[in-house]
């Protein structure tokens, strides 16, 4: 079943969030703590505008620290620069991407397990008829918020060409969507890369021929993710592969967007964060970590549309919610880290051969 949000819903969500929760939990000072650590630096692909607010306030709550937070170019590229620092790491916390980035990542032992203490957090909730995990089993990263996998549409260029809107991700193997579909590179974006995953996780031993029909009907694999969002706002193409919350901050903004999560099933992607093994201020980013998890923090994602992954912190009806989201959806699938990794190879093959036939911009 498709479901679409409304402009009107999605002003309402963001204007309530800020007044549906009640007294918020104060995450103790620097000098309370007592570790003398003044400095925290944060690898993050987030979006810069809360990426801005994440910062000011932990350093609002912690007088006389400073966070550096800053983007090495992509979930894949921030993995890269982890590992190639691994002898002598340069970030205390990384912060985005999906589990199954930090999944390779324990396998690699870049990171180090944290329990969080924030109040109200839950290492599993329940999804549909199903359950989520929100923490690996021995605490090497967190859930902090919610996407789900579909496909954004244009309706302003479907109407142009005549084209239907896709229901399901084997739809867009349609040559009626020939040159109308954008996807960002799955090598170098966890963006695309879950969407890959979700086709195996529906598809099996089918995946490989749906992305074989998809890939003819894309003239190029951007190199940016957030770029794929821009080009089908504009008009540039009709459909993009992506994730619900890009899709939704458009609708927001005005542009005659939609968002699709396929009948055939949506994957749920993970923001999560973990602590850095041999971290310089280990003590601070675990404070980060609990900051993030705290019902502040929950709430100020929620006006920036991203789904906070804690109960109660404001009302499910809101559009916003995870329960909201997920009402109508179709089949929800958890992230599969160990199908990703079982399947690296495979993925890393045929995207790699699409990329050098098609190109990247």
């Amino acid at each position: 079943m498709m479901k679409r949000f409304t402009l009107i819903a999605l002003f309402t969500a963001c204007a309530m969030s800020m007044f549906a929760a009640g007294a918020q939990e104060v995450a103790p000072t620097a000098a309370d703590a007592g570790h003398g650590e003044t400095e925290l630096v944060v690898y993050s692909t987030i979006f810069a505008e809360y990426a801005e607010a994440m910062k000011e306030g932990f350093e609002a709550l912690h007088p006389g620290v400073t966070v550096n937070v800053l983007n090495p170019g992509g979930t894949e590229a921030m993995f890269k620069k982890l590992e190639s620092e691994a002898a002598n790491p340069q970030a205390d916390v990384v912060h985005a991407g999906s589990m199954i980035n930090y999944q390779h990542a324990i396998e690699m032992g870049l990171l180090e397990p944290y329990a969080p203490q924030a109040p109200g957090f839950k290492s599993s909730i329940a999804v549909g008829d199903s359950r989520l995990d929100l923490s690996h089993p021995e605490d090497y990263y967190h859930v902090w918020s919610l996407m789900f996998t579909g496909i954004m549409y244009n309706q302003q260029v479907l109407d142009r060409y005549n084209l239907p809107v896709p229901r399901t991700y084997k739809d867009l193997a349609n040559p009626v969507y020939k040159d109308q579909i954008i996807s960002a590179n799955p090598l170098k974006s966890s963006t695309a890369s879950s969407n890959v995953v979700a086709m195996l996780q529906i598809y099996g031993n089918e995946a490989p021929a749906i992305w074989e029909g998809i890939n003819e009907n894309l003239p190029y694999y951007s190199g940016s993710s957030s770029r794929i969002y821009t080009l089908v706002s504009k008009g540039e193409f009709a459909l993009a592969i992506g994730l619900s919350r890009p899709a939704l901050v458009a609708m927001n903004e005005g542009y005659p967007v939609g968002f699709v999560f396929p009948a055939d099933g949506s994957q749920v992607y993970d923001n999560s964060m973990a602590l850095v093994k041999n971290a310089k201020h280990p003590n601070l980013a675990k404070e980060f970590i609990d900051y993030i998890l705290s019902d502040e923090m929950q709430l100020k994602g929620s006006e920036y549309l991203y789904i906070p992954v804690k109960q109660g912190v404001m009302d499910p009806s809101l559009p916003v919610s995870l329960e909201s989201v997920t009402a109508d959806m179709g089949t929800i699938y958890a992230p599969d880290p160990a199908l990703a990794e079982a399947n690296r190879d495979l993925i890393q093959d045929t995207f790699g051969e699409y990329i050098r036939t098609k190109g990247t911009k």
